[in-house]
């Protein structure tokens, strides 16, 4: 499995089993969360131009937030690509009226499966199986419901702490330690850091947030275009 990093935010391509499939493309100069307003964030790098990217085979969204279900960024997708989420998700991206198919975790044609865990609504992990690895995405980080009988060959997840008042959301990024663990629990040889990106914000959200993020040992910090070959164990 080769996972390939597209941006400093949370879009990634990943490689395995003779499959593309893109995952949380976000490649708009700003996304919207309600109203700008209340919280409007920036990029402060370029982007990648669509045109320029290996066209996938499937297009998979994790959450339903304007940073990983960006509208501006998909309708620039081909409609005929498959696209892969949750009922909630997929029932947001219908009313666009662009993409011919949409498919549930259930139809994808790759093993994948969101696994139990608490605040599920932000914090939500997800296990993909190629034919020889097994990885955990979690990109605002995830804390497991209960232990499970499970061990995986890489964590994707934020080293990033991102903090807003209980009554704005609470902690959105669980930050490196929330991380380590699901690293550990879950037995995996790496922990790939991912949706740290320091972002320009603004609206109602930027002036209370916290953030807390540094370098730590032991993650892999990759570029962007820089490829992770994953081997299984």
């Amino acid at each position: 499995m080769q996972l390939s990093k597209l941006n400093d935010d949370s879009s990634w391509m990943f490689h395995f089993d003779e499959l593309r499939v893109i995952v949380d493309p976000w490649f708009s100069a700003s996304q919207v969360d309600f109203h700008p307003l209340f919280s409007r964030q920036f990029h402060k790098g370029p982007q990648p131009n669509i045109e320029t990217i290996q066209q996938p085979n499937y297009i998979f969204i994790s959450h339903p937030f304007t940073d990983h279900c960006n509208k501006e960024t998909l309708l620039q997708f081909d409609k005929n690509i498959p696209l892969i989420a949750l009922p909630s998700i997929l029932t947001k991206i219908t009313k666009w009226n662009h993409f011919r198919k949409l498919m549930t975790l259930e139809e994808a044609p790759f093993a994948i499966q969101v696994l139990q865990t608490k605040n599920a609504l932000v914090h939500k992990a997800y296990l993909i199986e190629s034919v020889q690895e097994k990885i955990v995405y979690a990109p605002h980080g995830a804390v497991l419901k209960k232990n499970v009988d499970l061990q995986v060959d890489a964590v994707i997840s934020t080293t990033l702490q991102y903090q807003l008042p209980f009554y704005l959301g609470g902690t959105i990024n669980l930050g490196f330690s929330r991380a380590l663990q699901l690293k550990e629990q879950l037995s995996a040889k790496v922990l790939i850091d991912t949706h740290s990106e320091d972002k320009i914000g603004q609206g109602l959200v930027s002036f209370f947030s916290k953030r807390k993020f540094s370098l730590e040992p032991g993650v892999v910090y990759l570029k962007i275009g820089e490829i992770f070959d994953l081997e299984p164990n």
